[in-house]
């Protein structure tokens, strides 16, 4: 009993490090957004233009790994 549970574990840990493929082109976005986003003259709106970047980036990241 002990030996499977120790052998699932093992293998769960292979699949979590695993690689995963680079996401150059989420954070290539993030960047551009960020230098659009500095741009911007007034300190609240470039805020919000940057936390908008920062949702981008993350519903990039959400459909690269998950693909929804």
């Amino acid at each position: 009993m002990v030996k499977k549970v120790l052998f699932s574990a093992f293998v769960l840990a292979g699949f979590v490090a695993a690689p995963r493929p680079a996401m150059a082109g989420c954070t290539t976005d993030l960047l551009d957004c960020y230098g659009q986003a500095a741009k911007i003259d007034s300190f609240w709106y470039r805020t919000a233009a940057g936390l908008d970047c920062e949702l981008q980036y993350a519903g990039c990241v959400r459909q690269t790994l998950i693909g929804a």
